[in-house]
């Protein structure tokens, strides 16, 4: 296996010759199998082998998930609030709007996803959500959209959740958004109620991210 991730009720693998496997409770279609019923043991997602593509990595949320191909495509399926569809699918899609862009990064938590593109650039969508990072508490469930905020850096790494989100340069400087970022994003000195709409530099920390 080069790749697990798992959420509420139900996990994911990819194996290294680039198949990917789910099991576990199917609430929206997050196991990618076209039905609602449960999977006791790992079976792997037909949609995605009929593709012929090699998937290198994979993301889960509440109740859905992603699949990242060796070309840099994604695939996205169950809930259509974060499957960047829009729509829910039963069984996994091509996420069309970032077609051509070649992501090499993805997360999913909770209700929301993410891109990294192998320029650096980030594209968040979900559940609203001042922790997409756009500037605003609305929902941007299709398509992915670019956080321009962040347009002047390239994001080496990020971690999304329904409340905040963390975004770092390859130089390791740390970006924040979201509710509370007093209290959430580490600044002692915030009044702990602010919510901060777009990416903000957390002072005195720094992170060791991967080329």
């Amino acid at each position: 296996m080069v790749s697990v991730a798992l959420n509420f009720g139900f996990s994911l693998a990819v194996t290294d010759a680039g198949m990917v496997f789910s099991c576990g409770y199917s609430e929206d279609g997050a196991l990618g199998h076209g039905l609602l019923e449960s999977e006791v043991l790992p079976r792997r997602i037909q949609a995605l082998a009929k593709t012929e593509r090699r998937f290198v990595a994979v993301a889960a949320g509440y109740h859905h998930a992603l699949a990242l191909t060796d070309t840099g495509l994604v695939y996205g399926w169950g809930e259509g609030v974060a499957n960047g569809d829009g729509q829910d699918q039963h069984t996994p899609q091509l996420v069309a709007a970032l077609v051509g862009e070649r992501v090499t990064l993805m997360y999913a938590q909770d209700h929301c996803s993410c891109a990294v593109t192998k320029d650096g650039e980030l594209y968040t969508w979900g559940r609203g959500g001042s922790q997409l990072g756009h500037g605003d508490a609305r929902m941007q469930p299709t398509p992915p959209k670019r956080v321009e905020a962040l347009s002047h850096v390239k994001v080496a790494a990020v971690t999304i959740c329904s409340t905040h989100a963390l975004a770092a340069n390859t130089d390791g400087v740390v970006w924040g958004v979201e509710e509370r970022a007093a209290i959430r994003l580490g600044d002692a000195h915030g009044p702990p109620g602010n919510t901060v709409v777009l990416p903000t530099p957390i002072p005195n920390i720094r992170v060791r991210t991967h080329p």
